[in-house]
């Protein structure tokens, strides 16, 4: 991934951390998948394909970190929606 992708990303955040308030995970990413380029959607995790559970990989911490950093907000997976 480029920093340029990652920029697009962190734009999102920024966007979204300004009005949502709460911590949940899934909510943050469906808002940042809806408006990313398939080119960078493919580094967010997919759910369990037999399970439809979710998981969290390297590219989504660093997104959460992010958003943490900015926001002091930790984003979470809820347990019940973990693999």
């Amino acid at each position: 991934m480029t920093k340029e992708e990652f920029f697009k990303v962190k734009e999102l955040l920024d966007e979204i951390g300004e009005y949502y308030k709460d911590n949940d995970w899934l909510i943050v990413k469906k808002y940042i998948l809806r408006y990313l380029n398939p080119t960078i959607r493919k580094y967010f995790s997919t759910r369990d394909l037999k399970s439809k559970k979710h998981k969290i990989n390297s590219f989504d911490q660093k997104a959460i970190d992010y958003y943490y950093q900015k926001f002091n907000v930790k984003l979470v997976l809820d347990d019940s929606k973990k693999l």
